[in-house]
C-alpha cells in the first residue's frame, strides 16, 4: 500500500469517527432502532499540528452510507485516494459533515421512514408509517458544525506515510431516533482500536 493510500486510510476512519459524533437533533430518552441507509456527506477536514489547522479537504464529497460498511470502504476510498497532507505531527482532527442527512429504518416501535418530511416551521424528520413494506429514505437539512476529535495517540505522518492505522465498526442498531412523532437520524454506536 503506497503512501498516499495509507495516509488515505487513515482520514476515511477519522472522518466517519467525527460523523458519528454528529447527531443532527438532539434529545435523550426517545424510542430508537435500526438504519437501513445512513448516507453523510463531508465539507471539510482538517488536521491540527500543533499550531495550526491544516486543511487536508474542503469541498462536498460523494455520499457516504455508513449503514453498508462494504459500500463505506468502497465509495470514501475513491472519495480519498490521493489526499496527501505534509509530514508533522497531529494531534486533533476536525470534520465538518454537510447539513444534508439521507437515511431510512425505523424507530424499533414500528414506526418507519417514508420520503415525507413533517411540515411547519422548524427542522423536521421524517413523517412515519407502520407500514414496514412502505419504508423509504428521507432526506432533511440541519445546521452542521465542526467535529472536533483529539487523536491518540497522535498521528505522526513522515514521507507522507502514517505511523498508525485505525480500524473502525458502526452499530446503526439505534441509529434512527422518534422525537415528537418524527424520524431522525441519530448518532451511532462507534467502536475504534488503533494498531
Amino acid at each position: 500500500m503506497d503512501s498516499r493510500a495509507r495516509f488515505s486510510l487513515i482520514f476515511i476512519v477519522l472522518s466517519l469517527l467525527a460523523i458519528s459524533a454528529f447527531s443532527p437533533v438532539a434529545f435523550a430518552a426517545n424510542p430508537t432502532g435500526p438504519a437501513s441507509y445512513y448516507l453523510v456527506r463531508i465539507t471539510k477536514f482538517e488536521l491540527w499540528n500543533g499550531t495550526e489547522w491544516i486543511t487536508a479537504f474542503s469541498g462536498t464529497s460523494d455520499g457516504l452510507n455508513i449503514a453498508a460498511a462494504s459500500d463505506t470502504s468502497s465509495s470514501v476510498g475513491n472519495f480519498l485516494s490521493g489526499i496527501a497532507v505534509p509530514d508533522g505531527t497531529y494531534t486533533s482532527s476536525r470534520v465538518t459533515p454537510s447539513g444534508t442527512f439521507v437515511f431510512s429504518g425505523n424507530d424499533g416501535a414500528g414506526n418507519y421512514t417514508t420520503a415525507n418530511i413533517g411540515a411547519g416551521a422548524g427542522v423536521h424528520g421524517s413523517t412515519p408509517t407502520t407500514n414496514a413494506a412502505l419504508e423509504a429514505q428521507c432526506t432533511i437539512t440541519v445546521t452542521a458544525g465542526a467535529q472536533e476529535k483529539a487523536l491518540s495517540p497522535s498521528i505522526v505522518v513522515k514521507d507522507g506515510t502514517p505511523n498508525h492505522r485505525v480500524r473502525v465498526k458502526f452499530n446503526l442498531s439505534n441509529a434512527i431516533e422518534n422525537i415528537s412523532g418524527e424520524l431522525f437520524p441519530a448518532a451511532p454506536a462507534v467502536s475504534v482500536s488503533v494498531i
